[in-house]
C-alpha cells in the first residue's frame, strides 16, 4: 500500500496539474476572446470602408441607364455614321462626362466596337477599339448591364466598369453605353488611416491596395482555368500577379482569420 507521504505526493501533483490545465484552458479562452473582440472590430470596419467603395460606384450607375434612353445615341447604333456625326457624339459623351477626370464614358455597337467616347481628344482614346472580348461588354449584350474591375486596354489605368445595353422601341439590343470609374482617390484616403486595406476579386487578385507593394498580388494560387480566363479578359493587363506568402494561423467561429503576411 502506498505510504501516507507518497499518497500526498500523488494528491499534489494531480492538483498541480489541474491547475496547470485549468490555467492553459483560461490562457486559450482569453487569447480566442481576445481574438473574436478584435476580429469583429475589423468587421465592422470593414463594413465601412466596403461601403463607401459600394457609394463612390453608385455614384455614377445611373449615367449611363439615363444615356441609354437618349434617342440620339439609340439612332446612331442603327446606321453607318459619318465622320462629323462621330465627332458629335464624342463631344456629345464628353459634356455628359463633364469636367470629371475620373471617368470615361463610351459608346459601343454590338460588335463591341467603340462608336465614340469622351476620352476622343486624348493620345489614348478609345474610340475605333474593339472591347468585344471585356466581360462587361459580353455581359451587356446578353444580360442588360455588366460590371467588372480591369486595367484599361488602351489606357492603361484601372478601373471599375459598368455597362448598359441600348435598346430599340422593340426591346432589341443595339450596342451599349459603358463608363470607367477611376478609384485611385479612394486609394489616396486609405493612405489616411493607419491600417493596410485590400480589396480582392473572386480570384483572390487584390485589385486596390492602400499600399502599393500589394497591389496585383494573390492571396491564393490561380488555377489553369482562372490564368486563361485573366488572359482573355486582359483583366490585369501585363501584370505579374506575384503571391503573397500568407499562413493562416487560427480561424474564428464568425469566419475571421488571423494570418501572417511575409
Amino acid at each position: 500500500m502506498p505510504t501516507p507521504r507518497l499518497r500526498q505526493f500523488w494528491t499534489l501533483l494531480i492538483l498541480l496539474a489541474g491547475t496547470v490545465a485549468s490555467m492553459f484552458a483560461a490562457g486559450q479562452w482569453a487569447w480566442h476572446r481576445s481574438l473574436l473582440d478584435e476580429s469583429e472590430s475589423v468587421q465592422r470596419q470593414l463594413a465601412l470602408y466596403g461601403q463607401t467603395l459600394a457609394q463612390r460606384i453608385d455614384r455614377y450607375r445611373t449615367l449611363p441607364e439615363v444615356l441609354a434612353l437618349d434617342a440620339q445615341l439609340q439612332d446612331a447604333l442603327r446606321r453607318t455614321l459619318s465622320t462629323d456625326e462621330i465627332a458629335q457624339l464624342n463631344r456629345k459623351l464628353e459634356q455628359a462626362n463633364g469636367a470629371s477626370q475620373s471617368s470615361t464614358l463610351t459608346l459601343l455597337d454590338r460588335d463591341g466596337l467603340a462608336v465614340a467616347a469622351s476620352n476622343w481628344r486624348t493620345a489614348t482614346s478609345n474610340v475605333g477599339v474593339d472591347y468585344s472580348f471585356r466581360p462587361y461588354v459580353q455581359q451587356a449584350l446578353a444580360q442588360g448591364r455588366g460590371s467588372f474591375y480591369g486595367i484599361g486596354v488602351t489606357t492603361g489605368e484601372p478601373g471599375y466598369f459598368l455597362s448598359q445595353a441600348i435598346r430599340d422601341d422593340s426591346g432589341h439590343i443595339l450596342g451599349l453605353v459603358a463608363i470607367k470609374i477611376a478609384l485611385q482617390e479612394l486609394e489616396r484616403e486609405w493612405l489616411q488611416t493607419p491600417d493596410i486595406v485590400l480589396a480582392s476579386d473572386a480570384h483572390g487578385v487584390v485589385f486596390l491596395a492602400s499600399q502599393d507593394a500589394w497591389r496585383y498580388r494573390l492571396l491564393e494560387p490561380l488555377d489553369d482555368e482562372e490564368r486563361r480566363e485573366l488572359n482573355a479578359t486582359r483583366q490585369y493587363s501585363d501584370q505579374p500577379l506575384r503571391p503573397l506568402d500568407v499562413r493562416v494561423d487560427d480561424r474564428l467561429d464568425n469566419g475571421g482569420r488571423l494570418v501572417r503576411v511575409q
